[in-house]
């Protein structure tokens, strides 16, 4: 049986971070008090037309205060940002099955610790109050978790054995972040007609598909924990 530091590290707090930051997104679009950049009048959070980030505003698009909101959704950041962090600072020890596997491990965990960070930031910089360094940490943060969970599919390839289905769910879930970012950074979405529609379900797909992920990785963490020890060391360097 794997020992209690390591089944706390990588299975229930990534879990727990995970299930955290639902209930409290969940919780903030429930006591949003409504408005949205296209119809500021618009009543309670709409998930076509409000953007995740307009949970975290202090006051609503039409000036009304959002404070138990502000406070949930911003706090889910800022709480899994460190757990996240951690967790990917050590989880390249359970993927080296041999030095391909390893090697992209450890390129998808750094870029996850930066993607990490940005959570933090995200949730330190509401939209309303300092727009500019929080589209930065935003746009930062699906473009390090894509490039991650890239990695971390190829890593799934490399590992002997039938690991199609971790391979393909993450290509997949790529694929989502990676479209989100097409649309949004490069502006793919201003080709269709309702470009504003189509930039907030992007965001809304990609976040649910990274969300999807953690549980995904966890099983996959639970299995080599059961199969061989693990000795910890920060991005694996010294396996």
């Amino acid at each position: 049986m794997f020992k209690n530091r390591e089944k706390t590290l990588f299975f229930i707090l990534p879990l727990l971070g995970i299930l955290l930051f639902i209930m409290l997104v969940f919780l903030s679009a429930l006591t949003y008090q409504g408005g949205n950049k296209l119809d500021p009048d618009a009543s309670g959070y709409s998930f076509s037309k409000n953007y995740l980030s307009d949970l975290g505003r202090a006051k609503t698009h039409s000036g009304l205060d959002n404070t138990i909101s502000f406070y949930c959704f911003n706090a889910s950041l800022i709480i899994i940002s460190p757990i996240f962090i951690v967790y990917f600072l050590y989880l390249p020890v359970l993927y080296n099955d041999n030095r391909k596997t390893l090697t992209m491990a450890q390129i998808g965990s750094l870029f996850g610790v930066f993607g990490s960070i940005c959570f933090a930031g995200v949730g330190f910089t509401p939209a309303d109050l300092y727009f500019s360094h929080h589209v930065f940490f935003a746009n930062w943060l699906y473009r390090c978790y894509c490039i991650t969970v890239i990695f971390y599919a190829v890593a799934f390839i490399f590992i002997p054995g039938e690991n199609r289905l971790f391979a393909t769910a993450f290509i997949i879930t790529g694929m989502i972040v990676a479209a989100h970012i097409l649309l949004s950074d490069i502006g793919l979405a201003d080709y269709f007609t309702e470009s504003y529609t189509i930039n907030v379900l992007s965001q809304k797909a990609s976040t649910i598909a990274l969300v999807f992920a953690v549980p995904m990785m966890v099983i996959y963490n639970r299995w080599q924990l059961k199969a061989s020890p693990v000795s910890l060391s920060l991005l694996a360097l010294k396996n």
